[in-house]
């Protein structure tokens, strides 16, 4: 269970890096354009995806690696 949290501590940080550069990097043409919100999004949902995928793929749930 913490292997999980591990790699979704990753993904959130992630997320935050992302938010922290959309907002203070960025310029506010491009963030207020149709697209970015889709686009960020998809991002934000990807951080968090993406290491849960990660996750199961190595460690799929029933699988015992005691011993």
């Amino acid at each position: 269970m913490s292997k999980i949290i591990a790699r979704l501590l990753v993904g959130i940080l992630a997320a935050l890096a992302l938010k922290l550069i959309s907002t203070q990097l960025l310029p506010t043409a491009l963030t207020e354009s149709e697209g970015f919100d889709a686009v960020i999004s998809l991002c934000y949902a990807a951080c968090i995806i993406v290491p849960c995928v990660i996750y199961f793929v190595k460690a799929p749930p029933g699988k015992d690696n005691r011993g």
